[in-house]
C-alpha cells in the first residue's frame, strides 16, 4: 500500500518456531508482470524516437550534443518547498551528491531515464536508466525498482515512483542521480497504452511460443490462451504472451521457468527493435511521430535526437545491450511507507559500474545515498 502508515497495514507474522515464513501478497507479482512489459516497450518505443530522427538527419549538420550537468539536487514541488530549499533559493549552498565533484565524465557517454506509467501523471510503474556508449556502441540497461526506498526530505513517502507524481520526470531523474549517483541526460516518459499501437504499427512480431499458455484475469480483463509453437502477434497479442507466468491450474507451470519467460521476451524485444532500426521503417515516420506526440514526452531536443539517431542505427541489438535489475529486500518499512525495496549495498554499487556510470573511475557508496530500513516485516 502505498505511503499507509504501519499501523493501517496488514503485516504478516514473523518467522514461525518451525522456521516457516509466509509469502507477500500476491498483488507483488502483478506488477512484475507489468514491469515486464515496460522493459520491452520502453526500449523500443526509444529505438522508434531514434528512427524518426534518422529520417530528418540528411538535411542537418549532426554533432555529438554537449555532456549536461549532472541533476544533484532534489527540489520539491514548488507548492510544498522545505526549508533547505528555501535556503537555497535565498542564496545558500545547493545540498550535492557526495563525491561529484571529483568524477569526470567519459566522451560520448550518455544517459538516460526510461519511465513507464498507465497515465499521464501518478506513480512511476517502471524506472530504467539506461547509458548509451556511442564510441563502443553498447547499451547498458539497468531497471530500479519502483518501490526503491530514497532519502528525501520534501516528503514522507520512501518510494522513489511517488516523485514522477509530485514533481514530474524532472524530479525522478534528480532522484536517480542523488541515490545512484548517476547523473540522467535525458528522459523518456512513456504511456503504456501506445505498446499495442507501436507492435501494430509495426505489422506484429514473430515468436515461438514455448508452451501452452491458458490464463485468464477477470479482474484485469487479462485472458492469454496460445498454443505451442511459431506465432506471428499482434500487438494485444504480444502484450499478452510477455506478460504469462503460469496457467490458472497451477501455481507454477513446471514446463515454464523464468529462463524461459526471459527468452520469450528477448525473442519479443528483438524482433521488434530489429524492424524499428531497418530503413523500411522510415516509410513510417508521420504514424510513428503520431504515436510518439500520443504517448510520450521527452526533454530531448530534435537536434540531439538527429545525432543519436544516426549513431542509433549501427547498434546490433543482439549483443551490443546488457540488463539487470537493481536487487534487494521489498519487506522493509521506511518513514511513512511500508513495502519498500532496500537496495543491497554490494550489488547495486556493482551493477551501477557495469552497466550505467558514465565515468571514468569506479562509483562506490560515497557517491550513493542507499537508506536503511527502519524495520523489516519478515526475520530473515
Amino acid at each position: 500500500m502505498e505511503g499507509a502508515p504501519l499501523a493501517q497495514t496488514q503485516i504478516p507474522n514473523r518467522r514461525s518456531s518451525s522456521g516457516g515464513r509466509r509469502q507477500q501478497p500476491v498483488k507483488r507479482y502483478k506488477r512484475r508482470r507489468r514491469g515486464a512489459i515496460w522493459a520491452l516497450y520502453t526500449f523500443v518505443a526509444v529505438l522508434a524516437v531514434l528512427v524518426v530522427g534518422a529520417y530528418a538527419a540528411g538535411t542537418f549538420f549532426i554533432t555529438p550534443p554537449p555532456i549536461k550537468e549532472a541533476r544533484t539536487q532534489v527540489t520539491a514541488p514548488a507548492a510544498g518547498k522545505t526549508e533547505k530549499e528555501k535556503q537555497t533559493e535565498a542564496g545558500g549552498e545547493a545540498p550535492q551528491v557526495a563525491g561529484t565533484g571529483a568524477l569526470k565524465r567519459k566522451e560520448g557517454v550518455y544517459n538516460f531515464l526510461l519511465l513507464g506509467s498507465d497515465k499521464g501523471g501518478g506513480n512511476a510503474d517502471t524506472i530504467i536508466v539506461a547509458s548509451y556508449d556511442t564510441k563502443s556502441q553498447k547499451v547498458g540497461v539497468l531497471s530500479v525498482p519502483r518501490d526503491t526506498m530514497v532519502d528525501r526530505d520534501w516528503s514522507r513517502n520512501g518510494k522513489i515512483n511517488a516523485a514522477l507524481g509530485h514533481g514530474g520526470p524532472e524530479l525522478l531523474a534528480e532522484e536517480i542521480t542523488k541515490t545512484l549517483g548517476v547523473p540522467i541526460d535525458y528522459y523518456f516518459h512513456i504511456n503504456l497504452q501506445g505498446f499495442v499501437a507501436l507492435v501494430d504499427e509495426l505489422g506484429g512480431v514473430d515468436v515461438d511460443i514455448p508452451v501452452d499458455m491458458n490464463y485468464d484475469d477477470p479482474y484485469q480483463n487479462l485472458h492469454i490462451h496460445f498454443k505451442k509453437g511459431p506465432q506471428h502477434l499482434d500487438g494485444q497479442a504480444a502484450m499478452e504472451a510477455v506478460r504469462y507466468r503460469h496457467d490458472n491450474k497451477t501455481t507454477v507451470n513446471s514446463n515454464y521457468s523464468d529462463l524461459d519467460r526471459t527468452k520469450l521476451q528477448q525473442q519479443v524485444l528483438t524482433g521488434l527493435a530489429d524492424k524499428v532500426i531497418s530503413w523500411g521503417s522510415i516509410t513510417k515516420v508521420q504514424s510513428f511521430l503520431n504515436i510518439f506526440n500520443t504517448y510520450v514526452k521527452t526533454d530531448m531536443g530534435l537536434k540531439d535526437m538527429l545525432y543519436f539517431a544516426t549513431q542509433g542505427m549501427k547498434l546490433n541489438t543482439s549483443s551490443a545491450v546488457s540488463s539487470a535489475t537493481l536487487e534487494g529486500r521489498g519487506d522493509a518499512y521506511y518513514r511513512a511507507s511500508a513495502w519498500c525495496m532496500e537496495l543491497n549495498q554490494e550489488s547495486t554499487v556493482k551493477l551501477v559500474n557495469e552497466l550505467v556510470n558514465p565515468y571514468t573511475r569506479d562509483l562506490t557508496l560515497k557517491d550513493m545515498n542507499l537508506p536503511r530500513a527502519e524495520r523489516y516485516y519478515f526475520n530473515y
